[in-house]
């Protein structure tokens, strides 16, 4: 402090005596100098993440520095996109959305099945570059967005047809058991073998001991059954036709007893849901490799029904 007053003294003291024009640009350095001053020893004696004078904020060194919600407790969702799915302390979190559909671009095809069940969903893409990055979409399955996802409540990811298999750590697959097990919310399952086999290698279902299904193909229609009435589902077709080979199910006696059947064909379920304590996966067996209008029932009636 001493430093840097001393500096400002001395450049005024140098100035008495001289025009009235050296005498402006004296006293123009010495307010510049002390306002530099100031700023640093602002920036440099406050605590973590206060804001200087100048308006610049310092880095927070740990998650300490974020506001409670950030780091604990349930998070609703809103209705912004501004993050893009990744924290920052500009935008801060991520806002979570109602529907956020699962979107690896080295896993999913954005130009093929996945794409037609986006455009039933109705999750828009960037504006500019149409690219899959805002907050309807979650880029990977180790994405901070995980995070605050697992905290939502209500609300419903969408497993798309996907070509491989995501890399999903261990704190990653449990952060997506609690996401269905703890806040009430849907994992909707769509496609055929890749999105059966998902279930069976990273959901833990209610007992912990995690799922068995057993894929398999059947020649449609595929009949609604008597447990679709009461649920969403009874809006539904009365029979929902076979896709060529798009269409993929489990058989009925690989189902967990909790498992709710909604459509069959041949012992084999189509669409069935797994209850998991608060929340439930639901399975649709087609890959949406058409629009299908019976189909395309099923997936919207799946945002309408509950697991309560």
């Amino acid at each position: 402090q001493k430093k840097f007053f001393s500096k400002v003294t001395a450049i005024m003291a140098e100035a008495r005596g001289q025009p009235l024009r050296a005498l402006r640009v004296a006293v123009a350095v010495a307010v510049c100098t002390a306002i530099v001053g100031i700023a640093a020893l602002a920036t440099q004696g406050g605590g973590e993440g206060e804001v200087s004078l100048l308006g610049l904020a310092s880095a927070p060194a740990d998650s300490s520095s974020f506001p409670s919600w950030a780091s604990g407790g349930a998070l609703k969702y809103y209705d912004r996109s501004e993050a893009h799915g990744q924290w920052s302390p500009e935008a801060g979190p991520p806002y979570v959305k109602h529907i956020t559909m699962w979107s690896d671009p080295r896993c999913v095809d954005h130009a093929g099945p996945a794409n037609n069940v986006r455009r039933i969903l109705g999750l828009k893409t960037s504006w500019h570059d149409h690219k899959w990055n805002t907050n309807s979409f979650m880029s990977e399955m180790n994405a901070v967005q995980l995070r605050f996802q697992s905290r939502n409540t209500n609300s419903i990811m969408v497993i798309p047809p996907f070509h491989q298999f995501p890399s999903m750590s261990t704190r990653a697959m449990a952060m997506l058991n609690d996401y269905v097990l703890v806040g009430g919310n849907t994992i909707v399952v769509v496609g055929g073998p890749t999105g059966i086999l998902f279930i069976n290698q990273n959901m833990a279902g209610t007992d912990g001991y995690g799922y068995s299904l057993e894929p398999k193909w059947t020649e449609g229609p595929y009949e609604m059954q008597d447990s679709a009435m009461g649920s969403a589902f009874q809006y539904g077709a009365v029979t929902l036709p076979a896709v060529e080979t798009s269409n993929v199910g489990v058989t009925t006696a690989s189902l967990p007893k909790e498992a709710v059947s909604y459509y069959e064909a041949s012992e084999v379920s189509i669409v069935f849901s797994l209850p998991c304590e608060a929340g439930r996966i639901l399975y649709i067996g087609y890959t949406f490799s058409e629009m299908v209008p019976a189909w395309t029932d099923i997936l919207l009636l799946a945002l309408r029904s509950s697991p309560n």
